[in-house]
């Protein structure tokens, strides 16, 4: 499959951009700048086969309008216009926007998934580099290295992270990783376990020592209560022995305030300072206003009435505003009369320029309409643009009749064509890459006959051609299952019976010892002696209530008893166990004559079954293989009689290519003259170079005989084209002489028009006419200033007027000249605002007056008002004056402010009962008192502390020595923590499993990829790493070692070790397997494009020219794509590849 030309329509940051002609053979290379959106690009291809991820980040510019469109191309000639869209539904339709299905890229995509294309078909400089590292590191035997060029180095990444997270599981000598952690923690736990048990003859005394010291604790905390209590009383009583006191204090001080005199009541206490104060501002205000309405008096007697101006105001201002204007006009006046006169003599002058006998009364030689004007521009235009018309059409009919007299010269000079129909015939009917699919069968048939060696050694078989091979009849696949299956039936039975067999002599041993340990000579209590220990128990305990001193009599006496009791009982269970084993050793030593025999039965059977099988191989030319290894014996015999087929098949088209190679190259000498002398192929090799020679020869010739047809027919084309230019320049050239006749006409009427002559040019005749507009201009202007001159004589007239008028009204004289009336002017001015400024004044002053007088009234009457209710308060209180009112109500604030006090402290005093109890108990005690009693009870309250403390470590321990009697808690405690550990170990166990399991079957997996693809992969990747380096090392070999690992093999013949080599060679190294692991896909049909990216960033010069030759030579199976932004590897890829088969693509900036 190629992709020919990728559209991307809107992706990333391009928008509109296309990279096309990507399906000719070749490679390409798509070259830009950094920046240039190389990456966006590249990702492009796999997001257009597969589709565009909903969170991608090449959306950012187009969000959900992001697509991409390509054309597609397979073989057959089947092609696909496409285009991918950002979408959940219908990301992918036709060229037209139809819906398309993902199975209609299933023909060209030949079942490659995405991971397979990003894995293998797409290689970038950073994955590069990790493969070389891992060549160097030496970590990677072959089967891992064939594994990484094939998935891009996932599997070796997958393992290692296998082996990280088993090595933190578990290790055979570590302590630290999870599973050991446990077992340590396992084995702590179960030695807790074996200790923990339980001591009853020192029980009673830690239960009477920890109910001791829970009794005294009891005590000496009730003790501290209650001194903690009394201690709270008294420093209670001694907080608020301060507040008592001064709550006594203020009390008496209240006392004495109402002794004084009148107390206020709270309304006359809270107004009376407003009132003073009221009646203070209130005297202050009236003899205030008082002294000012003197000064307004007398400020009216100094201001006086001049105002014989003010009805003349309006005049006033109008000849203030107007004098600048008309000094302005005057002077104007003076000047303008001297402009009329200057433009008029110059319009004169214009006009005789162009009328010599004209005058300015003449207005119809100088008034010419506008429109005329513009006609005329537009005639001087287009005659212009007529010459130059004409101009380049006799210039054109030069150049045609000049090109088709050199054209004629050329075809004259050029060599007639040949028949060469014969030969191009025989060249198409030449199938394509004959010589390679020669060469690549042979090469087929000599690794076929290879692996049919191989696979006929591994079975031992003598050296018999596939044809024997094919003739040998071994046991179908059915009897040998069948008799494996019997084989291991029996050894399963004969396992059973051993086994059978083995425990019953191991039990029967195991019964025999624990026999003799039974058997002792020791003789066991009699009943007799036990009835007497219990007398004897029974008796002492009868006694024990008179006397408790017999306590431990009583208890050696009770202990004998039960260990008596216990021994008896011990001895009992002796004899049923000695009578049980002597059963089962007696029932043991007869079944096991009848296992032995019945192992021998199975053995003999086995020998029979050997026998027969070898029976069954009578006609194999080799030993007999064990019957377990029958099946994989079979089915290698399959592979090889398979191997054998294909071997004989690719025989038989090896000699058929032969036979069309002979005869395609014996009609190619024929056609080239040549010679006749055709030997017969024999060597693959060298004929295949010779036809390739031959048919090289025969494409040179078609494509001289198609290069002179093509020149001929060029030349051909290109002289009918002269011709037919020549004809239309003459015919352009009389166009436009008959066009400019028909211009001459028209300026000739305008002239006339225009009443000028007849021989004016363009540009004079157009200057005429400017002079003759400007004429008219100075005419229109003189006209208009003498205008101007009149309005002026008329509004200086009017002003006159009003000067007269508005002096005389005012008693005033009007200056004798012109200059003197604006100081005139802004002398009457200025009068008339002074004496605005008086009666504006006077004004003020008489609003100012009428103000006081009534302020001082309403003043009056507020301190009346203020009086009257003083008077009210002193009646209320009996006083005479306002002297004692004021004292009164001093006496009223002092006394609130008492017992405020006296309220707030009783705040902060209990209430009740409790106040008189603290009053009666603060009468008999005194601070210093209570201080002393609070400091003995402080020393009280601590030693209690000590002891209690003291007391509950006492306890604490007791219960500590309590506990550790009785193991049974710590017991549970420990098993169930074992539990715990137990369950997590098996977690952790269970997941090291799987892991391992996963090890193995990836490791298996790249073992038979190595087993299978090592040798066409190895062969191949030795070709490329000799072409990658230039030469310099010869190819690959594999070490004799049990898992091979690779080795490459200079110039010189020695054997490096990846780690030997350079950095850059390391690369060359995986690159040669990674390319070379491609070479399966093209032979299976489905090769998808080689995409790579800043790929030979490493390598030198010479080598990056090699480089792209090796990926020349992969371009007529696969598409290559190559991505860089170094200007060396283009400048490299078109000096070094053929020409036709370098293609450069260039991003935009």
């Amino acid at each position: 499959m190629r992709i020919e030309r990728l559209d991307l329509i809107a992706y990333g940051a391009f928008d509109g951009h296309s990279l096309d002609g990507l399906g000719r053979a070749g490679v390409h290379v798509v070259h830009g700048p950094n920046e240039a959106g190389k990456s966006t690009a590249l990702s492009a291809f796999d997001q257009l086969l597969y589709g565009i991820d909903h969170q991608s980040r090449y959306a950012f510019r187009h969000g959900n309008r992001t697509q991409l469109g390509a054309r597609l191309s397979a073989a057959g000639g089947v092609a696909l216009e496409i285009i991918r869209r950002k979408k959940r539904k219908d990301d992918l339709v036709d060229g037209n926007g139809d819906p398309l299905g993902e199975g209609a890229l299933a023909p060209f995509l030949g079942g490659v998934d995405r991971k397979t294309f990003t894995t293998e078909f797409a290689l970038n400089s950073d994955e590069l580099r990790k493969g070389g590292r891992l060549l160097a590191s030496g970590e990677g035997d072959m089967a891992q290295l064939l594994a990484a060029a094939r998935s891009g180095l996932l599997l070796n990444a997958v393992l290692a992270r296998i082996k990280t997270r088993q090595d933190g599981l578990f290790l055979r000598r570590g302590r630290i990783p999870a599973i050991n952690a446990s077992l340590d923690r396992l084995r702590d736990v179960r030695k807790r376990v074996s200790e923990a048990m339980l001591r009853p003859d020192q029980y009673w005394d830690a239960e009477q020592s920890a109910a001791e010291a829970k009794r005294r604790l009891a005590e000496t905390e009730a003790d501290l209560r209650a001194a903690q209590r009394l201690r709270g009383a008294r420093h209670h009583l001694l907080e608020n022995l301060p507040a008592l006191a001064r709550c006594r204090e203020l009390e008496e001080q209240a006392e004495q305030i109402s002794a004084q005199g009148p107390v206020a009541p709270d309304d006359i206490r809270t107004q009376l300072p407003e009132l003073i104060n009221q009646r203070s501002a209130r005297t202050g205000t009236r003899s205030t206003h008082a002294g000012l309405l003197e000064e307004i008096e007398r400020q009216l007697s100094e201001t006086g009435r001049d105002d014989a101006l003010l009805p003349h105001a309006a005049a006033i201002k109008r000849l203030a505003e107007g004098i600048a204007a008309i000094l302005d006009e005057l002077e104007r006046r003076d000047s303008a009369s001297g402009e009329v006169a200057d433009k008029r003599v110059r319009a004169a002058s214009r006009l005789r320029t162009v009328h010599a006998d004209a005058t300015l009364a003449d207005e119809g030689l100088y008034r010419i309409p506008e429109a005329l004007r513009g006609e005329g521009q537009e005639l001087r235009d287009r005659g212009r643009t007529l010459w130059d018309n004409l101009a380049h059409a006799r210039d054109a009919v030069k150049r045609c009749r000049d090109k088709h007299e050199r054209l004629g010269k050329e075809l004259s000079a050029l060599p007639a064509g040949e028949d060469v129909s014969q030969l191009q015939n025989a060249y198409a009917s030449i199938p394509g890459r004959l010589e390679e699919k020669l060469n690549d069968t042979e090469d087929t048939w000599k690794k076929r006959d290879r692996r049919f060696r191989q696979a006929r050694d591994r079975l031992g078989l003598p050296e018999l051609p596939p044809e024997g091979v094919l003739k040998l009849r071994l046991p179908d696949q059915e009897r040998a299952t069948g008799a494996e299956r019997d084989f291991r039936d029996l050894e399963q039975l004969l396992r059973d019976r051993a086994g059978e067999l083995d425990d019953a002599q191991c039990r029967l041993a195991t019964c025999r010892r624990d026999l003799d340990q039974l058997v002792t000579d020791d003789a066991p209590p009699t009943l007799e002696e036990l009835q007497a220990q219990r007398a004897e128990r029974d008796d002492l305990f009868a006694r024990f209530v008179d006397d408790p001193g017999m306590l431990d009599s009583l208890s050696e006496a009770v202990r004998r008893a039960d260990g008596t009791a216990d021994q008896m009982l011990r001895h009992a269970e002796r004899v049923n166990r000695r009578a049980d084993l002597s059963r089962e050793i007696a029932d043991l030593e007869a079944a096991v004559p009848g296992h032995r025999a019945a192992v021998d039965e199975v053995l003999a059977e086995q020998e029979s079954d050997q026998r027969r099988w070898e029976a069954l191989w009578e006609g194999y030319p080799a030993p007999a293989p064990d019957i377990g290894q029958a099946s994989k014996v079979l089915d290698a015999f399959d592979q090889l009689q398979t191997v054998a087929r294909e071997l004989q098949d690719n025989r038989i088209e090896l000699e058929g290519l032969r036979k069309r190679l002979n005869a395609h190259a014996t009609r190619l000498r024929h056609l080239l003259r040549l010679g006749e002398d055709a030997p017969t192929v024999t060597d693959t090799a060298r004929d295949s170079v010779v036809f390739a020679e031959m048919v090289e020869t025969a494409r040179g010739r078609l494509d001289e005989h198609q290069r002179i047809a093509q020149d001929r027919a060029a030349v051909q084309r290109d002289l009918a084209s002269a011709e037919t230019d020549l004809e239309e320049a003459e015919s352009a050239q009389a166009d436009a002489e008959n066009a400019l006749a028909v211009h001459d006409g028209r300026w000739q009427r305008f002239l006339s028009s225009a009443g000028l002559a007849a021989d004016r040019g363009f540009d004079v005749a157009l200057t005429d006419l400017e002079d003759l507009s400007l004429v008219a201009a100075d005419v229109d202007a003189a006209e208009a200033l003498e205008r101007e001159l009149q309005q002026s004589e008329q509004r200086i007239s009017e002003f006159g007027t009003l000067l007269e008028e508005t002096f005389g009204a005012c008693g005033r004289d009007v200056p004798a000249s012109v200059t003197g009336w604006h100081d005139a002017i802004d002398t009457l001015a200025r009068n008339l605002q002074e004496q605005r400024d008086g009666a504006q004044q006077r004004k003020t002053l008489l609003n100012n007056r009428a103000n006081l007088v009534a302020q001082v009234a309403e003043a009056d009457a507020e301190l009346r008002g203020v009086e009257s209710r003083l008077l009210d308060f002193s009646a209320r209180l009996n006083l005479s004056s306002i002297t004692e009112l004021e004292a009164a109500a001093e006496r009223a604030t002092t006394f609130r402010e008492k017992s405020t006090a006296l309220a707030n402290i009783r705040q902060t005093l209990p209430a009740g009962g409790e106040l008189d109890r603290l009053r009666e108990e603060a009468k008999k005690t005194s601070t210093e008192e209570l201080a002393d009693e609070l400091a003995e009870l402080d020393e009280r309250i601590e030693r209690l502390e000590t002891a209690r403390t003291a007391w509950l470590e006492r306890r604490a321990e007791r219960r500590r020595v309590l506990d550790d009697l009785d193991g049974s808690a710590a017991a549970a405690r420990a098993e169930a923590e074992i539990a715990q550990i137990c369950a997590g170990l098996a977690e952790d166990a269970e997941e090291y499993l799987r892991l391992e399991a996963a090890r193995i079957a990836i490791q298996t997996c790249m073992e038979e990829y190595r087993n299978s693809d090592q040798e066409p992969v190895l062969a191949r990747a030795a070709a490329m790493f000799a072409q990658l380096t230039c030469g310099d090392y010869a190819g690959l070999e594999m070490s004799d070692e049990e898992r091979p690992s690779i080795r490459a093999k200079t110039s010189t013949g020695t054997l490096l070790t990846p780690a030997a080599l350079s950095e850059g060679t390391c690369d060359q190294l995986y690159l040669a397997l990674r390319l070379a692991t491609l070479e399966r896909h093209a032979v299976a049909g489905n090769a998808l494009p080689i995409v790579v990216d800043d790929l030979l960033m490493s390598f030198d010069e010479e080598r990056t020219e090699a480089a792209l030759r090796v990926l020349d030579s992969m371009a007529d199976r696969f598409q290559v794509i190559v991505f860089t932004h170094h200007k060396h590897v283009v400048e490299g890829a078109v000096k070094e590849l053929p020409g036709g088969r370098c293609h450069i693509h260039k991003l935009p900036s």
